[in-house]
């Protein structure tokens, strides 16, 4: 019993580098012009996901419809899961710290699938993410954000930052927010949250542990953004009716 746990991580950490190498490969052959553009880049970004999210033996619940045009999704931020387990859904593009961009192979890897990447602390930077995710959202992609700008322990929701909803004025599309949680047994599940100075493999260790992973997304009602562009403060009414909503649906208090 003592090597057993050792080893299923091992194991676990052996078949995402396998299915990561595949994800490489998949790209290079199949996404050049981006996921939304092409059936069979959506179909395969779906399914690597989709798989990702088997091998930590997840189990996903999906409540309300998501919608199926270009949207600007918005989500409370609990893990680097919540991505896999939002894109098993939907071809979906997702923002990210530029440094990852540079990071080898994996940059290339998310660049080519579609994320969108924000310079912190730059002047400048972000108008230049806000000019992309509206950019994306024209061209008929669907874009993620977590307004929250980092992870939580899912026992509450952190300020909801609205400069980047200008996107969704901009390119005229609906903003959709999305309740996520991961229960355990009578509370929050406590193997999940990527906070503080943990690692990736902190984090999969973690991820291991948790048996069943259930996860539950919860797509809510669209909100209604006929706001004037020149609004200044229509940034901040969206991003606290999304919070709103979603601390709701999450029975949290704002």
């Amino acid at each position: 019993m003592i090597l057993f746990k050792p080893f299923i991580l091992s194991w676990k950490l052996l078949r995402v580098s396998l299915h990561l190498l595949s994800g490489l490969i998949l790209t290079l052959l199949f996404i050049r012009n981006g996921i939304h553009n092409s059936n069979t880049a959506s179909r395969l970004f779906i399914w690597w996901n989709k798989h990702l999210c088997h091998i930590f033996h997840a189990r996903i619940t999906t409540y309300g419809d998501m919608n199926q045009e270009a949207t600007l999704y918005v989500m409370n931020h609990i893990s680097w899961f919540d991505i896999p387990a939002l894109a098993s859904q939907q071809p979906l593009h997702f923002l990210s710290k530029a440094e990852v961009k540079s990071w080898p192979l994996i940059g290339w890897f998310t660049e080519r699938a579609g994320t969108l990447f924000i310079q912190r602390g730059v002047a400048g930077a972000a108008q230049n993410s806000l000019d992309e995710i509206t950019q994306c959202l024209e061209s008929g992609g669907s874009v993620v954000v977590f307004p929250e700008g980092t992870t939580t322990d899912g026992a509450g929701l952190k300020n909801f930052h609205g400069r980047l909803l200008q996107a969704a004025i901009d390119a005229q599309v609906k903003i959709q927010p999305v309740a996520l949680r991961y229960p355990y047994k009578k509370g929050i599940n406590p193997y999940v949250p990527y906070i503080d100075d943990m690692t990736f493999i902190d984090s999969v260790i973690g991820l291991t542990k948790s048996t069943p992973l259930k996860v539950e997304l919860h797509f809510l009602e669209p909100i209604d953004q006929h706001l004037n562009k020149t609004d200044e403060t229509s940034n901040k009414q969206l991003a606290l009716t999304a919070k709103q909503a979603i601390a709701h649906k999450l029975e949290m208090d704002i």
